[in-house]
Order: C-alpha cells, then structure tokens, then sequence
C-alpha cells in the first residue's frame, strides 16, 4: 500500500510504547471493548506525561509489515462478501442449466469477481 506511515513516539526517550488517555465501551456483538473517544493526555511508558511527536515510519522492513497487516485486515473485512459470492457459485455449479437459463452463472460470476478484487484492495471489475 502506498502513503505515510505515521506513528508517535516520546520526545524524551524516542519510546513508542506511549499512547494518551481514552474512553471506551463494550461492544456485546463483537465481545471486545471499542473505542469511544480519544483525550488530549498523552503519556510514555518509561517517562510518564509528555507531548508526544509524530514521526513518519521510513524502515522498509517496518512498512512492509504494516502492509502485509493491512492486506490481512482487507481480506477479512471481505470475508462475508467472498462467503456469499462462493455458495452463488457452488449452487450455479450444481444446478447449471436452470443457472445458465436465469442468468445465475453470470450473475455468480461476476459476484465472485467482485468480492475478490475487494478482498485484494482493488476496486470491482
């Protein structure tokens, strides 16, 4: 993926363990803690409460983590999608002459197409 990669880190010591104070809730659909706002306190680790600072991420090692992270995020937010399109196939397949005649084989087609160019980051054919 392309673009900046930013991060912050302490001014102080150079530590990234740092982050500022938030306010979060509970999500019962997903079971996880979701954040619900973010404060102006920030803090390090190792040094307590300071202004952090922005930096951009140039490590090519580091940013290619980071893309294959995002690529993984990308697919499972296709996951349903990708789900869908695949039993439209499968039932396209099972049944093709009554799929060819409604226009399903096309249709699952290009549903398929569709979902694995999301899961892949690019745009529907």
């Amino acid at each position: 993926m392309n673009g900046m990669y930013l991060a912050y880190r302490c001014p102080l010591c150079g530590s990234e363990e740092c982050g500022n104070d938030a306010n979060a809730g509970w999500d019962v659909v997903t079971q996880s803690s979701v954040l619900l706002g973010a404060f102006d306190n920030e803090w390090c680790n190792a040094c307590g409460d300071v202004r952090l600072e922005e930096f951009t991420i140039t490590d090519p090692v580091r940013i290619a983590v980071i893309d294959q992270q995002r690529a993984r995020l990308v697919v499972e937010g296709a996951a349903h999608d990708l789900l869908a399109a695949a039993r439209d196939a499968l039932a396209a397949l099972c049944d093709q002459s009554t799929a060819r005649r409604k226009g399903y084989d096309v249709l699952a087609h290009d549903r398929l197409l569709a979902a694995i160019a999301l899961a892949e980051g690019r745009s529907a054919p």
